[in-house]
């Protein structure tokens, strides 16, 4: 699966905490696990709020994941649990909610892929030279398309595009 998530790194954390973000809602990412990597564990998506009520909702809405915690930078073991975990430590990965460019752009593999998953799923009839814009963004830790044509739009779940 596609991720083009940044790993957390304790210069993320500082930079993060430095604007004003306190709170970091951690939960389990079975999608930043690289097929590949026997040795690793777990894997951890790490989202970071300044609003309370935020970091509440994410927390709710992963209820069931039994991964969840909230790192809050007000409690000095916690700022401290935040670090070690942004130095990737081993057998484990760390991802940020935030992506690893500023600007996206969909790779050319994807494109066949959510040309199928058009034309499947929705009334949509693109031609081949007409653009379907596709924008990623996460929710609650879930990576997800915006894909936009003439004046629709509807919000993937990146994981309901078969692209592998």
């Amino acid at each position: 699966m596609h991720n083009p998530l940044a790993l957390l790194s304790p210069a993320l954390v500082k930079a993060l905490l430095e604007n004003g973000f306190t709170l970091f809602v951690r939960q389990g990412f079975p999608a930043g696990r690289a097929d590949t990597d026997v040795h690793i564990k777990e894997v951890f998506l790490i989202t970071p709020y300044k609003d309370i009520g935020e970091a509440n909702q994410h927390f709710q809405h992963i209820r069931f994941d039994q991964r969840k915690y909230i790192y809050q930078a007000h409690h000095r073991e916690e700022i401290v649990k935040l670090y070690k975990a942004a130095a990737q430590p081993p057998g484990y990965k760390v991802y940020a909610s935030l992506l690893q460019q500023q600007v996206w752009d969909p790779p050319l593999y994807m494109d066949p892929a959510v040309r199928k998953y058009i034309s499947l799923k929705t009334k949509w009839r693109p031609e081949k030279s007409e653009e379907v814009n596709a924008e990623l963004f996460l929710h609650y830790g879930e990576l997800y398309f915006s894909l936009k044509y003439r004046d629709e739009e509807i919000k993937v779940p990146l994981s309901d595009i078969d692209y592998d």
